[in-house]
């Protein structure tokens, strides 16, 4: 079973107890590439960007595992060199389809005018150019300790639709045997990873280089089970992305 994995920080504690169990392959990837290789099938079982599975839901099997936050989400936030959101244009990463997604939609419905750029390259290079950047994951966190943080998108969507931000959901192509099982197993190992938090903690820092105190408050304030709220928000996340043109 060739189970996929974000290749994130916000990855880290949950796959910790299932990558040190060995019992399957887990192929490291980014978001893109992970829904990518769940529809060709060479991968059994990812979490998928929330936009993309929307779009695919008609070919996906859902399960429980996702990338969530109710509130704050500290690694999907905008970025800026200015104390403050103004009305200059925001540079859009084009590493994310869904939190890009979730930026129009919060732009339209805070009747903000901000201008939005897709850009590539590392976030040096986009804050060259622009005043505001919307960034995610690990980028993201290191942004954060570099600039001012205007915006947290989990923060934002939370107030708008009073319900968490889904960033991501598992799903698998088709419902091949086992694929409850690793789902079941991942879960366990997320409910396993929150009992050792210390623990993980401690690794994560050393590993990504990165202060204890901040993993923990990250780790702490992920959600990992698409419960009723989790799943309310993704169907709320499709009926504003068809209210605004982007489904």
């Amino acid at each position: 079973m060739r189970i996929g994995k974000f290749g994130l920080i916000n990855n880290f504690l949950p796959y910790y107890f299932l990558e040190k169990d060995g019992r399957y392959e887990i192929i490291e990837e980014t978001p893109k590439n992970l829904a990518e290789k769940v529809i060709d099938g060479s991968i059994d079982y990812a979490p998928l960007p929330s936009f993309f599975y929307l779009k695919k839901k008609d070919v996906l099997r859902r399960h429980r595992f996702c990338v969530a936050s109710d509130g704050e989400v500290y690694s999907v936030v905008v970025v800026s060199k200015k104390k403050r959101l103004d009305d200059s244009p925001i540079a859009i990463t084009s590493k994310s389809v869904t939190s890009a997604s979730m930026m129009e939609i919060i732009k339209k419905e805070r009747y903000l005018i901000n201008k939005l750029v897709p850009c590539d390259g590392n976030f040096f290079e986009i804050m060259k150019n622009y005043d505001h950047a919307l960034l995610i994951g690990d980028e993201a966190i290191k942004a954060r300790m570099i600039f001012r943080v205007v915006m947290d998108i989990g923060e934002e969507w939370k107030e708008i639709t009073g319900l968490p931000a889904v960033f991501g959901i598992s799903a698998s192509l088709s419902l091949k045997k086992g694929i409850e099982s690793v789902d079941l197993d991942l879960l366990e190992s997320y409910r396993k990873g929150l009992a050792s938090i210390d623990e993980i903690v401690e690794i994560a820092s050393m590993k990504f280089r990165m202060p204890a105190e901040f993993l923990e408050t990250y780790f702490k304030n992920l959600r990992h089970v698409a419960g009723k709220k989790e799943l309310k928000s993704l169907r709320v996340f499709e009926e504003l992305s068809h209210e605004h043109g982007l489904l």
